[in-house]
């Protein structure tokens, strides 16, 4: 636990909240990419995040899952579909901490991310009541700014802000096919694997692992911040608690997972 605590530290340092717009309508077009008339049951994320967020890292902590209990809002539970947010810190060649990052612009690697709803059995993980697995094409973070000096050398430079990150953020998205009803109460988490992490650690000999930057899945991170007025939709039902590799760990309060699931 402290190894996360620490991590979470380092970004939270080059983390600016800034003007982000949050509110009630803040994953408006959730609904338009999943079905006419589907809405978030719960929503922890802000409709624009440029800005890096602090994160879990999932090879760094040696975390295979990560996810929260939370209750859905709204008078529809049928699932349409489950988004999660990202920090990428990985590098084309180069890494963050050399301060030597070189990304080509649009630039990705390939990660396959499960993710998984539960029914919540009193705080633990019960039935699964739904399941997917897609892989994602994952921007690699910009190159290293010359504007990035002293203590942020090495970082990207985001013009938005006028602040240098590590990592950069991006969501992903699934769409789930049927008609899988939710109980009010569920469970959530995503899962994939990196070199030495996961369900099923990918190892040592993949190509990438010895290539310029590494492997992009062992700097991707899963966001945890708990924004202001958040979550927008639905309720989290223990700010302190996350789902750690099927667990409802304490100490996360101010660091909520960054998870929405919209249904309709």
């Amino acid at each position: 636990m402290q190894a996360r605590r620490s991590v979470r530290a380092i970004v939270v340092a080059s983390f600016t909240l800034g003007s982000l717009a949050a509110g009630a309508s803040a994953f408006a077009g959730a609904g338009a990419s999943a079905g006419g008339s589907a809405k978030p049951g719960y929503n922890a994320i802000p409709s624009h995040v440029s800005r890096n967020v602090p994160s879990e890292g999932f090879e760094a902590d040696q975390v295979s899952s990560f996810g929260d209990e939370v209750a859905l809002g709204g008078p529809t539970k049928t699932l349409r579909s489950m988004s999660v947010l990202l920090s990428s810190w990985g590098c084309e060649s180069g890494h963050w901490y050399s301060q030597d990052c070189v990304t080509h612009k649009g630039a990705t690697f390939d990660v396959p991310i499960t993710f998984t709803i539960y029914a919540d059995n009193s705080g633990t993980p019960g039935t699964v009541l739904a399941q997917k697995t897609e892989t994602f094409a994952v921007k690699y973070r910009p190159s290293a700014s010359a504007k990035c000096t002293g203590d942020d050398a090495g970082k990207w430079y985001n013009a938005e802000d006028r602040t240098c990150y590590n990592g950069a953020p991006q969501r992903v998205t699934t769409n789930f096919a049927g008609a899988v009803a939710l109980p009010t109460n569920v469970m959530w988490s995503v899962a994939y694997n990196t070199t030495h992490s996961g369900a099923a650690p990918v190892g040592e000999s993949a190509v990438c692992f010895t290539s310029a930057g590494g492997c992009g899945y062992d700097s991707l991170n899963v966001g945890d911040f708990s924004f202001p007025n958040a979550p927008y939709v639905g309720t989290d039902l223990d700010e302190d608690k996350a789902l750690v590799d099927g667990v409802m760990e304490p100490g996360w309060t101010g660091f909520r997972p960054l998870g929405t699931i919209v249904a309709g």
